[in-house]
């Protein structure tokens, strides 16, 4: 089989099956495009889109494993003090993410249906958020699953620790804890694959803790921690397989790309500047038949998300009119060049460390042009977005993509320092590592405090916790946010059901013997004429009465038991 195989590669007719494959995806794809409609197409990826990703996950233990024996040889340049410290720094790292930083979610209720999506996929095999679900002793059963707008990928990763340890949001923060760490091995690792440089390699890791923004949004359920820790692990199977060319490291690229590119919509630019860097290295690389025959493994796990892109395209994403427009460019590349500048979010010495490594460095051009094209691309996306801005809402959480890019560069910067003052580096090294730490001690209100954003959201879970205590267990409650609720284990159903279907309500009333209950719930305060009206029309169609109420300023919230008129 290995004989046929070899021939059928070292045959003059190879590059037109592999022409062949490509065109047969294509087709795939056109033809779903062609012949299904966009709500059916969802329906397709809500089995098809965990199953990939379950595949291309396996794959890329499988190419870890193949890559076991250069990664172990990596870590055994380390001298014994090198790794010491780097243990220190990944340890302090751990301490401050999980213990200074405040674990809550900051954008509401986003990062409830990403949890719910991976409670969804770990216990249903299916993506999507619940609108109507039920536990009948513990089993759950999602009767009204909703397909999200946004990819699966770090869904997916909320459900193998929810099927390992159990479904409980607490996971998924410590999750999230996790990923920052590795994110944190990944900055040191890809500038020691580049300078092979403790000194670079060790400032790049430090620069990358000590980033407020990254602290604070690495102990929340956001997508945007996730999404920048998969780049830099892109990023780095990039550069391994670029300075050393073999296959082993070229299939690991090949299936963590696909993966990568399902945390965000912009993650796709992996691609780009996988292929700008393999470009300028080694264009030759570039019409092999080997890179060619793995890219298809990537192409083939893309395809769901293609369709994907396609399915949720059109959505409105919050805004009214242009999502993406030159028109907001002006006041964008202002806010997000500011935010690096102005020492009040982002440590400022991390920017002119950053200038410095760009251009005062005198050797690695080529690996210099790869970190700055990596950083314009997922900090100027934003540039166009009606949402773009860092000084919008939450919306800063869009700036972790730029993070790792920006400490290694810091990194560079801060070692380039050091060759300046060769004769003492250890001291000079010491002294920027005390004045990362000094510069970060500034930050430190900025990392601990909850902050007034979303606070009306943030009671609404809190008082949420608290009403459900008060209710049998089996009972079902109607809200706007059924995912915090299933999340908790508890049975829940959109509130239009109540106006719109009375059928269903009878039949819950019946099964739950009468606990039935409302959610008076964060968007029962809000201005938005929709939901304050379906709130209205709850209080109209049925009898409630009050279980237990709280108010936090002008906001009330509530759980009342229903009962038809």
């Amino acid at each position: 089989m290995k004989t046929l195989m070899q021939k059928i590669f070292n045959s003059s007719y190879y590059f037109i099956l592999l022409f062949v494959a490509y065109l047969i995806l294509i087709g795939v794809i056109i033809y779903t495009i062609d012949f299904y409609s966009k709500s059916r197409i969802e329906e397709i990826l809500k089995i098809l889109s965990p199953l990939n990703l379950k595949i291309n996950f396996f794959l890329i233990l499988l190419a870890i494993l193949l890559c076991r024996d250069n990664i172990n040889n990596a870590f055994r340049r380390f001298k014994n003090k090198q790794g010491i410290v780097f243990l220190i720094v990944i340890i302090l790292g751990l301490l401050i993410v999980s213990f200074v930083t405040p674990q809550i979610h900051r954008i509401y209720y986003d990062e409830d249906i990403y949890a719910n999506i991976g409670q969804n996929i770990a216990l249903s095999g299916k993506t999507g958020f619940s609108s109507y679900g039920t536990f009948e002793y513990d089993e759950y059963f999602p009767h009204w699953i909703t397909y999200n707008k946004e990819p699966s990928a770090w869904p997916f990763l909320i459900s193998l620790v929810f099927n390992i340890f159990g479904v409980n949001e607490i996971y998924a923060f410590y999750l999230d804890n996790l990923l920052f760490i590795i994110s944190v091995l990944t900055v040191f690792l890809i500038a020691w694959s580049i300078s092979s440089n403790f000194y670079t390699s060790i400032l790049s890791s430090i620069s990358y803790i000590i980033i407020p923004h990254n602290l604070t949004w690495s102990n929340t359920l956001a997508a945007e921690p996730s999404a920048a820790c998969f780049t830099g692990i892109a990023i780095l199977c990039l550069i391994l397989f670029i300075k050393n060319n073999q296959n082993r490291y070229l299939f690991l690229l090949t299936t963590i790309a696909p993966f990568a590119c399902q945390f965000r919509p912009e993650s796709m630019m992996i691609l780009f500047i996988s292929f700008f860097a393999v470009g300028i290295f080694s264009p030759s690389r570039l019409i092999k038949k080997e890179v060619w025959s793995f890219a298809l493994i990537t192409f083939l796990f893309l395809v769901p998300h293609i369709l994907h892109l396609y399915a949720v395209s059109g959505n409105s994403w919050g805004a009214q009119g242009d999502k993406f427009s030159l028109e907001f460019f002006t006041k964008n590349v202002w806010d997000n060049g500011m935010y690096y500048l102005n020492n009040k979010q982002f440590p400022l010495i991390l920017t002119i460390l950053a200038f410095i490594g760009l251009i005062l460095s005198n050797n690695l051009l080529k690996y210099r042009m790869v970190i700055l094209l990596w950083f314009l691309l997922f900090w100027g996306i934003f540039l166009f977005f009606y949402a773009g801005s860092y000084f919008y809402g939450a919306d800063v959480r869009f700036s972790l993509l730029s993070f790792m890019p920006l400490s290694i560069l810091a990194g560079m910067g801060g070692y380039t320092l050091i060759r300046i003052f060769k004769s003492f580096e250890n001291t000079f090294f010491y002294s920027i590592v005390i004045s990362l730490i000094f510069s970060f001690i500034v930050f430190l209100p900025l990392v601990r405090q909850e902050g007034q954003e979303a606070w009306g959201a943030r009671y609404d879970h809190e008082y949420a916790k608290k009403f459900i205590e008060k209710i049998p267990k089996r009972s079902i409650v109607l809200t706007q946010n059924p995912t915090m609720f299933l999340l908790w284990g508890q049975s829940a159903l959109q509130t239009y059901a109540g106006p719109e279907n009375e059928g269903l309500i009878r039949e819950l009333l019946s099964k739950y013997n009468g606990h039935v209950y409302f959610h008076y719930n964060y968007w029962c305060n809000t201005k938005n004429a929709r939901n304050v009206r379906l709130c209205k029309d709850m209080e109209e169609k049925y009898n409630l009465q009050e279980i237990m109420t709280a108010y936090e300023q002008d906001y009330k919230y509530g759980l009342y038991k229903m009962s038809l008129k």
